[in-house]
């Protein structure tokens, strides 16, 4: 046999081989996904047989958030309290924790636990007709955060005093508590307070997140040992809560739920369900 057949009949040896692999492949990934929309749909049937219904498209289809830390960037305070107050500024150290930066147009003054709080006198930052919203966001900007605005409320105490609360985004996703108040007098901001998370954040590879179903079973769960009843879940919202202290923070990924007797977070690292306090999605 010559041999450029049998180097042919090799190929479609070869070929044919290759054919049955990727279709072993296909076939065990058809399998998984079966299984995984399976087990997702008998805990939603789970959770109806106990009482609590939601709706299918209410459920997310994967953890895609992983846990995450990042470092204090102190440099990134201080170019950011310039820009925001303009030019130069004074540098104030009450500690290697606490720094607070100030010249003619107020004061910021940022803590190492992400905390932070900012005065500034009247008409250094000017509404001009603008949406206080909108303004609000620009500012949370300037300092380098990415926000989304909650609320809007006119202080029934103070003449046109107006309150603008804030939520803190990382890459899109909400930080639920960190929260951001923005107080207006009149037309001009006079001052801001907060918690605030910037720097390079590195995965935490040590960590992974529960799966779907489990996170539905243990919602069930702890809603039993908090001594709660809910009949229906209105939202899930995946997003982060940070850990307080002066380290690396330490960005936790969580469901922020809805029902329709109080809201919940779910940590999807271990499971365990609280009481959420802060505002949600």
């Amino acid at each position: 046999m010559e041999w450029s057949r049998i180097k042919t009949i090799i190929l479609i040896i070869l070929a044919v081989t290759n054919v049955s692999l990727l279709g072993f492949l296909v076939q065990r990934e058809f399998q998984v996904q079966n299984a995984r929309q399976e087990a997702r749909q008998n805990s939603i049937q789970f959770l109806k047989n106990n009482g609590v219904t939601v709706e299918d498209e209410t459920v997310p289809e994967e953890m895609t958030l992983l846990p995450q830390t990042v470092e204090w960037d102190r440099g990134q305070e201080r170019e950011a309290a310039a820009v925001l107050l303009g030019g130069e500024v004074q540098e104030q150290a009450w500690s290697d924790e606490i720094y607070r930066y100030y010249n003619e147009t107020g004061s910021i003054q940022f803590h190492r636990d992400g905390t932070f709080q900012g005065e500034f006198v009247e008409g250094a930052f000017r509404l001009e007709e603008q949406d206080a919203a909108a303004y609000s966001l620009q500012i949370l900007e300037i300092l380098g955060i990415q926000g989304e605005s909650l609320s809007v409320q006119a202080d029934g105490g103070e003449e046109d005093a107006l309150t603008v609360v804030c939520r803190q985004l990382w890459n899109q996703v909400p930080v639920f508590n960190h929260l951001i108040t923005l107080t207006f007098q009149g037309d001009s901001l006079s001052a801001i307070e907060g918690r605030r998370l910037t720097g390079e954040p590195a995965l935490d590879t040590g960590q992974k997140p529960i799966s779907i179903p489990t996170a539905l079973f243990q919602f069930y769960h702890g809603l039993v040992a908090l001594g709660d009843v809910c009949s229906r879940i209105d939202s899930i919202t995946p997003g982060y809560v940070t850990s307080a202290g002066t380290g690396p923070s330490s960005l936790t990924p969580v469901w922020y739920i809805a029902t329709d007797t109080r809201n919940y977070r779910l940590d999807t690292l271990t499971g365990e369900l609280s009481r959420a306090e802060e505002s949600g999605a």
